[in-house]
């Protein structure tokens, strides 16, 4: 909820509080008391569970670390969070305060304008941290949309050009349902899906389209890409379109390869030309079209092997049929 939300919750519950006394003026005190209260612990508690249903940042891999900061910022998430922390405790300790003035009031003129000059700044407490609640909004449904990776399970990252046929390989290749669509930028966001091979079970990650320019002049989709091949590869399977149907020429394509190669060396690589419905050509890649389904087996037996030939996979594997 946003501050006007929170307030509007805790003064509507409060109004509803009442109280026995011995005097009139003994009943509207404790009312005024337990309203105040009431109020207080309706806000503190909101906005500790705020803060706490966010995920500690410490407990984060590096890899999920890094995405938040490039989907969200973590410094400014970190303010956000502690600007909560802030609130609760002011709300809190303007509590304490007022509930002493009221008790301490001697007419119910003075007990009603402290109970309202607390509702006053408490609001201003509130309005303070308005902007942080409408971040903190944005933050979650951000989060929402990181993937859940396991760190136990050999991770096969596809990278290449935008429009090269990365997100339909990985649809059919895996259980992952990603958007298609024949234009550059369809994947939003990183995807993960799984196949099997054997008894063994190997997540296939979906990244947005790579384009070839220096880190600091990638936007943010591209980044995530990025952050995939740096901390989740145990293989690359990098996508290339001959065809150049994708709208990129091929030699950009392999300058594209080359840099990755650099980047990431030590990260197996494994080279695949997609569109073979299209055109073929003579290189020794291995060749698929991901539209038609040709030699998809073809490429998950060279995955599961290149797997197997480093450490990603210590355990035996059955041999492949």
């Amino acid at each position: 909820m946003d501050a006007d939300e929170i307030l509007d919750k805790a003064f509507r519950r409060a109004v509803k509080i009442d109280a026995e006394g011995d005097s009139k003026f003994d009943m509207i005190q404790r009312k005024s008391a337990a309203r105040i209260m009431a109020t207080a612990d309706i806000i503190s508690t909101t906005l500790i569970k705020y803060n706490r249903a966010f995920p500690s940042l410490n407990d984060r891999n590096e890899f999920v670390a890094e995405l938040i900061n490039v989907l969200i910022g973590v410094d400014e998430l970190k303010k956000s969070l502690s600007k909560l922390e802030w609130a609760a405790q002011k709300v809190s300790e303007l509590q304490r305060e007022y509930t002493g003035k009221v008790h301490r009031a001697t007419d119910l003129n003075t007990m009603d304008n402290e109970r309202k000059e607390y509702y006053g700044r408490v609001s201003s407490v509130l309005q303070r941290i308005d902007k942080d609640l409408k971040f903190l909004q944005m933050a979650r449904e951000e989060l929402r949309k990181v993937p859940d990776f396991d760190s136990s399970m050999p991770a096969v990252v596809i990278a290449g050009f935008p429009n090269v046929g990365k997100s339909q390989l990985v649809e059919r290749i895996s259980t992952a349902k990603p958007q298609i669509a024949a234009y550059p930028f369809t994947t939003q966001g990183i995807g993960v899906g799984h196949f099997e091979k054997g008894w063994r079970k190997f997540q296939i990650i979906d990244t947005p389209g790579l384009l070839d320019r220096p880190l600091e002049d990638r936007n943010e989709i591209e980044l995530q890409a990025v952050l995939a091949l740096k901390h989740l590869a145990d293989v690359i399977v990098f996508v290339l379109d001959p065809s150049e149907t994708s709208g990129y020429s091929y030699d950009k394509q392999l300058h594209l390869l080359e840099s990755i190669k650099k980047s990431f060396e030590g990260i197996p690589m494994i080279e695949v030309e997609n569109k073979v419905d299209l055109i073929r050509t003579d290189s020794d890649r291995i060749k698929i079209s991901a539209m038609v389904g040709e030699n998809l087996d073809e490429l998950k037996d060279e995955i599961v092997r290149v797997l197997k030939s480093t450490e990603a996979v210590a355990l035996p594997m059955e041999p492949l049929a």
